[in-house]
Formats: C-alpha cells, sequence, structure tokens
C-alpha cells in the first residue's frame, strides 16, 4: 500500500493509504481513549472518545472513522479534547447505574480506567437511575444492563466474528437495550452461548458466570495452548491464579475461525467428576487401595509376564501424539500380535472402508476448514454442528453471510442451522444413504460425468429422482431443485460428522465419497468433503496407525485404557467386564475404574504437552498453562516405566 505521512502532535508519523486515523496513531503508539472500538471488527465512531482535532474541520472528529490521508495535521490530546472525554465519561456514568464497588469486573473495566484517567472524580450530571433488568436465566452468562454502556461490541462480535446475529439493539433513546432476538431471554434464545460477547465487552454489562469474582488480569498469568474439547484446533488464551484456570479467551478474535465455543470457553472450567489423586491397586479383598507409581508399575509388568505379556490397548483420541506414539511403541514391542484401537477407532474404519469402496479410493479430503468460507454451495449431511463442533457451525455461516454460499441441509431430525439454510431435506430415519446416492446421480447426470466402476453406472441408472423421493419422503421438487443448485456451484463443499459415519448403514461413507468426487472443484485433486471427527487428535490417532483392528474383535484377556480425561460408553464397559485384568490410566473417576484392577492417575488438559492434530491435518501445540498436582507423572513418563522388568509380584493385603 502507498506509504503516507501525517503530522500528528507536531511530529510526522508514517501510515498507509487506507489506515484510519486511530490506526495510524496507534501504530505510532499514541494513546487515543476509545470503548467501541476493538481489533478485528468495522469501527462505527458510537462511544465518541477517540475525537480528535483535524486541522480543516470545525469540531472534534472521532479518529476510528476519519479516513487517513497524506499531509493531514492532527492533534489528540490538547485541554479541549481533555474536557471533551471527560463530559462523555460523565455521560455515561449518569445514564446508568455504574456502582464500581458491586462490579465483579472492577479492576478490569475499560470504562473504569478512563474515568481514572481522566480524573473524573464526580459526576455533575443527575443520574437517572433507570430500572434495568440483570438476565442469569442462562447456563454460562450473566447480562447486567446497568453496566452497559450501549458500545455496540458485543453486537457487531455477535454478528461479524461468531456469526450468530443473536444480540442487537432493541429500544430507541434512554430505553435502549441490548436483547437477544425479539426481546427473548438469552437462555431461551437463538445464542449458541459462544461467549464472544463477553471478551468483547468493555464493562461488567456481560459476564461469564464460572469466572466471577475469580481474579482480576493484573493479578493473573496468561498462557495459550490449543482447546481439546473437539478436532478444530481452537487457540485458547487461559488466565491462571493461584495454579487454577479464571478465565478462558480465544487467542485470536481476528482469525477465520474466530471466537471459540461453549466448549472451549466454558466447559472446560465446569468439571465436577473426582480427580484420580493416587495410584490403586485392587487387593485381595476386591476394594481398589492407593500405592505408589512404582508398585502399579510393578503389578502391571509382573501380571503380563505372567500371561506372556499379552495385552490390547484402547486409548482416547484425547491424547497428544507423543502419548499415543508411545502406547504403539510399548504394546507392538511387548507382542507383534496386540492391538491398539482408539475409543473413536470405529468411525476411523469405517471412513477408510468407505474411501476403498468409492470411485476414487486415493482421494484426499479433509481441506483447511477455512477454505469453507470460499464455497458457493455448502451441503451438511446429518451433523449437528452446533452441537458438535460449533467453531465450524460459524464458519458455515460467515460462508453464507459474506459469500453469499447456498446452504442445504439433510438431516431427519431437524433445521441444524435454522434461519441460515436455504433448503432443508427431512429425509427419513436411515434412508441418508438413499437420500446421497440419489443427489449424487442425478448430479452426475446433470454434469455428464464419466464413471469407472460398473457398481456405481448401476446405482445412477437405479436412484432416480421418484424412486428416491418415495424412498426417503423428500419431496421431489426439492430434490430437483438440490441437484441442480449442486451441479450448477463451482465450489461445493460436503460437511458430515460422526453421527453421520456411525450409523448402522456403512455404506454412507462411500456415498458421500462418491458424491464429493462428482462435485470436486474443477483442476482440484483433493475433495471438498470434510469428517467433522470427535476430538481433538482423532486424525492424529488414526494417522498413527491406531484403529486399524477393532479391540472387541480380539480375544485376549488383558487390556489397558489410557483415557486421560475423556470417559467411555456402555459398549467399551460390556467390553471391559469380559477381560480378567484391566488397567486404567485415567485423570477422573469413571464408570471405567470400577472394573480396573490397577489404576494410574493421569495429568488433564491444562497439565498436558505435546502435539494435536486438527481436523485439516495441522499439527498445534498443546502447551501446559497449570502446573500439574499431586506430583502426577505425564502419560508418556508413565508408559515408558511399563517396559521395564518387574522385581517382584505386587501384593496388597
Amino acid at each position: 500500500m502507498q506509504e503516507i505521512t501525517l503530522n500528528i502532535d507536531g511530529r510526522d508519523v508514517k501510515g498507509k493509504a487506507g489506515d484510519t486515523v486511530l490506526t495510524v496513531c496507534r501504530n505510532a503508539n499514541i494513546d487515543i481513549p476509545t470503548l467501541c472500538h476493538m481489533e478485528g471488527l468495522t469501527d462505527v465512531g458510537a462511544c465518541r472518545l477517540c475525537v480528535v482535532e483535524i486541522q480543516g474541520e470545525r469540531k472534534p472528529t472521532p479518529s476510528c472513522t476519519y479516513p487517513a490521508r497524506e499531509g493531514l495535521i492532527v492533534k489528540t490530546n490538547t485541554p479541549k479534547l481533555e474536557k471533551y472525554r471527560r463530559q462523555i465519561l460523565e455521560l455515561l456514568f449518569a445514564e446508568r447505574n455504574h456502582f464500581c464497588m458491586y462490579c465483579a469486573q472492577s479492576g478490569d473495566c475499560e470504562l473504569q480506567q478512563l474515568a481514572y484517567k481522566y480524573q473524573m472524580d464526580n459526576v455533575r450530571f443527575q443520574g437517572l437511575f433507570p430500572k434495568v433488568a440483570t438476565e442469569t436465566l442462562g447456563e454460562y452468562l450473566v447480562i447486567d444492563h446497568n453496566r452497559c454502556v450501549l458500545c455496540g461490541r458485543c453486537v457487531r462480535t455477535c454478528r461479524y466474528i461468531s456469526a450468530i446475529r443473536a444480540i442487537d439493539f432493541s429500544g430507541r433513546g434512554t430505553q435502549t437495550m441490548i436483547s437477544a432476538d425479539i426481546n427473548q431471554p438469552f437462555g431461551e434464545s437463538s445464542c449458541t452461548m459462544c461467549g464472544a460477547c463477553v471478551q468483547a465487552c468493555p464493562t461488567g454489562a456481560i459476564m461469564s458466570k464460572d469466572s466471577l469474582y475469580r481474579g482480576h488480569a493484573k493479578d493473573c498469568t496468561t498462557a495459550e495452548t490449543t482447546c481439546p474439547g473437539c478436532s478444530i484446533g481452537c487457540g485458547l488464551s487461559v488466565m491462571v491464579k493461584a495454579n487454577n484456570v479464571v478465565r478462558i479467551n480465544a487467542a485470536d478474535m481476528k482469525s477465520a475461525k474466530g471466537s471459540l465455543c461453549r466448549i472451549g470457553r466454558f466447559d472446560l472450567l465446569k468439571e465436577s467428576r473426582n480427580r484420580i489423586t493416587s495410584p490403586k491397586i485392587r487387593n485381595a479383598k476386591g476394594k481398589l487401595v492407593d500405592c505408589s507409581l512404582d508398585e502399579a508399575v510393578e503389578a502391571v509388568a509382573t501380571k503380563l509376564a505372567e500371561q506372556g505379556n499379552k495385552i490390547d490397548a484402547v486409548v482416547s483420541s484425547k491424547c497428544s501424539n507423543e502419548a499415543i506414539t508411545q502406547v504403539q511403541n510399548w504394546i507392538t514391542g511387548l507382542n507383534k500380535s496386540n492391538v491398539v484401537d482408539t475409543l473413536d477407532g470405529q468411525e476411523c474404519r469405517r471412513v477408510v472402508s468407505g474411501l476403498d469402496e468409492s470411485e476414487d479410493r486415493n482421494a484426499a479430503y479433509d481441506p483447511e476448514l477455512e477454505s469453507i468460507l470460499k464455497a458457493d454451495c455448502i451441503l451438511v449431511v446429518g451433523s449437528d454442528v452446533d452441537r458438535t463442533h460449533p467453531v465450524m457451525g460459524n464458519l458455515i455461516r460467515k460462508a453464507v453471510m459474506q459469500n453469499k454460499a447456498l446452504l442445504i441441509v439433510a438431516d431427519s431430525q431437524k433445521d441444524i442451522i435454522p434461519l441460515w439454510t436455504d433448503m432443508w431435506l427431512r429425509c427419513e430415519p436411515g434412508s441418508e444413504r438413499v437420500l446421497v446416492n440419489g443427489i449424487t446421480a442425478g448430479v452426475m447426470q446433470k454434469k455428464g460425468t464419466k464413471v469407472i466402476k460398473p457398481e456405481l453406472k448401476r446405482m445412477i441408472e437405479a436412484y432416480d429422482s421418484k424412486s428416491v423421493s418415495k424412498k426417503t419422503a423428500v419431496n421431489e421438487k426439492h430434490l430437483t431443485e438440490t441437484v441442480e443448485k449442486l451441479a450448477n456451484a463451482n465450489n461445493v463443499f460436503v460437511v458430515c460428522n460422526s453421527a453421520a459415519v456411525s450409523k448402522d448403514d456403512d455404506g454412507i461413507v462411500a456415498s458421500l465419497f462418491n458424491l464429493a468426487n462428482c462435485l470436486k472443484p474443477a483442476r482440484s485433486e483433493n475433495l471438498n468433503l470434510i469428517f467433522l471427527k470427535k476430538n481433538a487428535n482423532s486424525r492424529g490417532a488414526w494417522e498413527a496407525g491406531t484403529s486399524k483392528l477393532d479391540v472387541k474383535k480380539q480375544n485376549c484377556e488383558n487390556a489397558y485404557l489410557l483415557l486421560s480425561d475423556d470417559t467411555v460408553g456402555d459398549k467399551w464397559l460390556e467390553w471391559l467386564k469380559s477381560k480378567e485384568f484391566v488397567v486404567v490410566q485415567t485423570s477422573y473417576e469413571t464408570p471405567a475404574t470400577e472394573f480396573a484392577d490397577v489404576v494410574i492417575p493421569s495429568r488433564i488438559w491444562a497439565e498436558r504437552s505435546g502435539t494435536y492434530t486438527a481436523n485439516d491435518g495441522k499439527k498445534l501445540k498443546t502447551s501446559p498453562v497449570l502446573e500439574p498436582r499431586y506430583q502426577l507423572a505425564s502419560d508418556e513418563e508413565i508408559i515408558k516405566r511399563f517396559t521395564a522388568k518387574p522385581k517382584a509380584k505386587a501384593t496388597r493385603k
């Protein structure tokens, strides 16, 4: 961009054409107060605190919306401006009920800091003291309208960063409020509780229930890590005080992913399970009793030595790549016939099998998640993204809002992105494969796609729109319109998750691959097919070679589970019942520990380090934000010790 020179407060300052005066000043470390300005959002000039004097202008002008230009002469700090800003602050304090001594945000409030800066020790205007509500109905948020200064940061964040549009201004004049939908309580509205508004709010108007009164920013340290909540791989900025997590923010609100979701921002703070603090061994009376780590490791090694070192392992795909590799080295080092599976291994095997059965078994899929922002059409199949991967839901909305992408949802239960969907194909439960095959056949015929496999040719002939409509209960007209839209689009993305992959009908995966293959953009070697995986390191675990075999179909009598802070479902518990010797390495008491002969404590997400492989293949680093409690060793250190030869058989009375 073209470089320009401005004269600011008597000195020449460089900027770029297209910058605002505020941007030039901030880049030059010239302080200008703001309330409504926030990085990553378009400025609106609402608070008027950033006013400056510009030569040629009759009155003070908001610097956040004034374009910088060559030769501009600007004054940012004069007695007139200081008086003007103090008056604005007094009006803001008089408009609502700002009693700092009772506010949880006192000490971290931008409004309060500005009042101190401009020495606003009294308010000359009569306070209005309006009667406004405080909302606490939602699970995560408190909305105190007494503290709101109507800066609009939360509204713009919800619209442009989270792409939800759940909140906006309502009312007029002194009755203006921030409200959700049509004046609904936040807990009953379309708000997804991503919490971006909490991070955006400059006062104590919007607060997190789980972070109230835990500590001020100045008393905390901040550490960054990767969210373990799902496979998206969002960055976390974690505030820590006295080795406790105080608050979790998005590491970069300006990125394409933007905000976090309720899982990463709030749910990580709501753990209620009892922590495993010491290794345990089941004694002769059948009770788990505390022991040392050396005793637990010896008990495992001794038992395995007695039984020919045969043991099958199941690891959580919430574990790091390093821990998973360590388990593989241990298990395969004992006996090459031993199996390592993951808790979501069945999904992996179905995806691999589906790819093998598809038209192009060598196709690459799972592109960069942010690339969906360039889509002109998106098909979501059996995936409740706002429940399982909310940030992906935000990316889909952004594509619709920013790129005018058409959104088609194929789901038997509900329209998973209401108010944004162009077409909802509500098929009969269990008919998803028929629907996808019908769409595929229609698109192939429309585009004249060449088909190699004979079975795919037969499918095209068998799945005409009339028969597909009859089998799926989808309106034939809607089916035809869907085929038209997909065939005419240039950059179609197909999105599904474990809910679709885990269905009893294995053929659905091959059908999705075939559909994505016929919709592949011109001159592209990769499929725009996104399988949203369950856990933070599902892809890393699968790429490491775990999940090739179903551990439930093996006959080994011994089992090792590395759960970390994950849990297991009923099918896994049934499998554990049949085992003679069970070792569970976990952070919390779970139903799995009831079947364990040896329990070994793991560090929780905030104490772990290593790497994850995100859904789109990016390698992401995880860093400990807390010091490990109870002097617990890392999972990798414990697994290494399993390879040592036992000194003696451990017994407990």
